[in-house]
């Protein structure tokens, strides 16, 4: 019984470890040496956490179509700043500013969020000056 107990404990640090270190910092995935614009076509959006990712489509310069992936924030911050899942939807044209991942995919930390044919701000990581 005691065994049990103690592998059981065991078990359950690792998960509560393993959990806890998913949640990264921006240096170790983000490098803010390689800031990223691009504007596509929004494929779709993962309202999930720690992160809310926005998936898109873009046409790169050889004519080839390329996925994005941009990580945002958490539902609450995103909420918290005025967006809600009805805010962006699939087929909305964006333009995205942020920042590469070290890695070299196609992953942005996003930093802003604007509607390409309006440059109406959807999102941003900035506060908003509200004078």
């Amino acid at each position: 019984m005691r065994k049990t107990l103690a592998f059981a404990t065991s078990l359950l640090a690792l998960f509560v470890a393993t959990q806890a270190s998913s949640h990264h910092s921006f240096s170790a995935e983000f490098d803010v040496g390689k800031p990223v614009t691009l504007t596509g076509t929004v494929k779709t959006i993962e309202w999930t956490n720690p992160h809310a990712w926005l998936h898109l489509t873009e046409t790169d310069a050889q004519g080839q179509t390329v996925e994005w992936s941009v990580e945002l924030l958490g539902v609450a911050g995103l909420v918290r700043s005025g967006m809600s899942p009805k805010t962006v939807k699939p087929g909305d044209k964006l333009t995205v500013t942020g920042y590469g991942a070290r890695n070299g995919t196609r992953t942005v930390n996003g930093s802003s969020v604007v509607r390409a044919e309006t440059g109406e701000k959807v999102w941003s990581s900035a506060p908003v000056d509200t004078k």
